[in-house]
């Protein structure tokens, strides 16, 4: 293949090889930004904290005027691609069936000063309708949001229900359960119980040392060192979720695709929608090509269908029609995905 104006090309010719610099590049675009927060402040059933927001039309938005109804209070800005992902998510959750007849307000907060540009924002799928500023910040630091996104559902009676810091790979089915739960659609039993089976109950301290040395070793490049770490982790504690895909990730940083591929299926075992685990299942099928692309297409672009301000979705898809020779879609795939991330590094 000739090379493009930008740079090397991502492959040689036949057998199909991936450069080790982009190989660290598809590695890093392909779970960045995935670790989540527990919120420990916000208790279920406490009085909601304060909400003094602005609409984009200058109108009110607060504890009263929400009373009465479910509410999903998203705290991030337009810009950011976890936010845009959460919204998506959020949007997906109050389709479900059991929720029809429920009167439900979705809000997106954002810090953002100045007016919100209209054009891009009707440029972005599945954000909410209702986008309010705080460019004081009182409702940010009322929620003590310290990760974005940011997500607290609130029930009819203006009492916190569930808060959630970040996207953790079972953010969708918790998000749903709270709603059923706020709605009277399951039992409190129920929705204890699917609380209770998140991969949070850490068996030591053993294991968040050796996770989070694990983490320091791969960001200085040693790799074997970080695989070493993150599998004492997983053996003292096998359902941590977030080690497990950072595993996986320095074995495709390692082009050792058998072992990257059981890490991201173990993941989607315990936790189906988790799309950096969907993702990175779809890497190692587009690294190893032949039939497997289909399956990685596929899986893209699903992904995009639910989250199409993804980045790394579109740099895969990308990589997936420069194999399948088509130059000037997968060009276009690329400049997507860079286009997506300068705009995100331009507004923060």
């Amino acid at each position: 293949m000739s090379r493009r104006r930008h740079g090397q090309p991502w492959h040689d010719s036949a057998p199909w090889r991936v450069r080790p610099a982009a190989m660290a590049l598809l590695a890093a675009l392909t779970l960045c930004g995935a670790t989540a927060q527990a919120v420990t402040h916000l208790k279920r059933d406490m009085e909601a904290p304060p909400i003094a927001l602005r609409d984009q039309a200058g109108r009110e938005i607060t504890n009263a005027s929400l009373r009465d109804r479910l509410v999903v209070l998203i705290f991030g800005e337009t810009y950011h691609e976890k936010t845009r992902e959460a919204c998506a998510t959020v949007d997906a959750a109050v389709q479900d069936a059991r929720l029809v007849g429920q009167p439900i307000t979705l809000v997106l907060a954002t810090a953002q000063e100045g007016p919100v540009d209209q054009a891009k924002l009707a440029a972005v799928d599945r954000l909410p309708p209702n986008i309010a500023q705080d460019a004081q910040r009182r409702t940010f630091g009322a929620y003590q949001v310290a990760v974005m996104p940011t997500v607290v559902v609130i029930d009819q009676r203006g009492r916190v229900v569930h808060a959630f810091a970040g996207l953790s790979p079972r953010f969708a089915d918790l998000l749903t359960d709270s709603l059923l739960y706020a709605a009277g659609r399951i039992t409190a039993d129920t929705f204890d119980g699917a609380l209770q089976s998140q991969p949070t109950t850490r068996a030591s301290e053993a294991d968040v040392r050796a996770e989070r040395l694990a983490r320091q070793l791969m960001r200085r490049g040693l790799d074997e060192m970080a695989a070493e770490k993150y599998r004492e982790a997983l053996e003292l504690n096998p359902r941590l979720a977030m080690a497990r895909l950072d595993l996986a990730t320095v074995m495709l940083k390692r082009q050792r695709l058998a072992e990257a591929e059981q890490q991201f299926r173990t993941v989607l075992a315990d936790h189906p929608n988790s799309l950096e685990g969907a993702l990175g299942l779809a890497f190692v099928q587009t690294l190893r090509g032949g039939g497997e692309l289909d399956y990685a297409e596929k899986t893209v672009r699903a992904l995009l269908a639910r989250s199409p301000a993804t980045p790394r979705a579109h740099y895969l898809l990308g990589l997936i029609q420069e194999r399948r020779g088509k130059a000037d879609d997968a060009s276009a795939s690329f400049k997507k995905s860079a286009e997506l991330l300068l705009e995100r590094a331009e507004q923060e």
